[in-house]
């Protein structure tokens, strides 16, 4: 008998929950079931298509046979979803739930941009994660998300990028920091302080550095911090200059906690963009929040900006 005549969904959500989860226990919690239903849907999934699927030897991890298996049940559900979600489009309703990824950066405002589109469509629910640079190209390459908020798109991938809102970036310290003040500080004047950074490979690291080589910077001493909060808490603090997005940095301004340097040739200006894959039908649901992004998401996020 074929394997599509034995599967039950079950078992795939099962084994999906654990690849994505990395152990029975935490998918169990997701399933809200109890770890041995999850083992005994892996085991009897293994005795149907007669191969290992998980490798149990280093935590949790999926086998090429898993691999293979686990990218097409994404598959499987995500059609039946689409079909859920097409068959309430056929009486006029755009319901479903959309995976939403969002860049680290982007955290300080897309709840906002997903609370107003929400008050305008209650039959569409979402997941929303928050990953690096890193973990972004992670989900897109894997398909784990419907739609992804960052930057730059990652390289290589068949993506439809959607510009929406414009992301400055500029220079922030401690109010009682020498250059706070200056007018017009030329970029040179970097070189002599400390610069705090984020992670390397993180998009807002990379526009730092682009900026000080255009310029022929060389930063003699600089931290990795690692996030946007630290960042801010380490500017504040007086241990040194962060580079970091307005969308980050609003509510600290308006505190006088920090204090945005005036180096010339700042802000930097780059947009921030909404990602789909281009070779696959978004549902009704995906498409009516790209538009919604693309007509309102710059008014919505602009006020948010220092």
């Amino acid at each position: 008998m074929r394997l599509a005549h034995r599967v039950t969904l079950r078992q795939l959500r099962s084994l999906i929950a654990v690849a994505d989860a990395g152990s029975f226990t935490l998918a169990a919690r997701l399933l809200h079931v109890t770890q041995p239903a999850i083992s005994m849907q892996v085991k009897e999934l293994e005795g149907m298509v007669g191969e290992v699927l998980l490798d149990g030897r280093r935590g949790f991890r999926l086998t090429p046979a898993g691999e293979i298996l686990v990218r097409r049940a994404r598959e499987v559900l995500y059609a039946l979803d689409l079909a859920e979600v097409e068959l309430k489009a056929h009486k006029g309703i755009a319901s479903g739930t959309v995976d939403v990824a969002a860049i680290t950066t982007a955290e300080y405002f897309v709840p906002r941009l997903l609370a107003a589109f929400g008050a305008a469509h209650p039959d569409i629910t979402f997941r929303l994660s928050v990953h690096n640079r890193a973990g972004m190209a992670d989900l897109l390459r894997e398909r784990r998300t419907d739609l992804a908020i960052m930057g730059e798109p990652p390289p290589g991938l068949n993506l439809r990028r959607v510009p929406f809102a414009r992301h400055p970036m500029s220079f922030v310290a401690a109010p009682d920091h020498p250059l706070a003040g200056r007018r017009r500080i030329p970029p040179a004047a970097l070189a002599g302080e400390r610069l705090l950074l984020r992670e390397q490979g993180s998009g807002t690291r990379g526009n730092l550095e682009r900026f000080l080589r255009t310029h022929g910077v060389k930063v003699l001493r600089a931290d990795e911090l690692g996030s946007n909060e630290t960042l801010k808490q380490a500017a504040m603090a007086g241990m040194g200059v962060a580079f970091l997005s307005h969308h980050t940095f609003g509510i600290e301004i308006e505190a006088g906690r920090l204090v945005r340097l005036d180096v010339r040739d700042t802000p930097v200006e780059r947009e921030w963009n909404v990602l789909v894959h281009a070779d696959r039908q978004p549902s009704i649901a995906v498409e009516a929040l790209v538009e919604f992004l693309r007509t309102e998401g710059g008014r919505l996020i602009g006020g948010a900006t220092a």
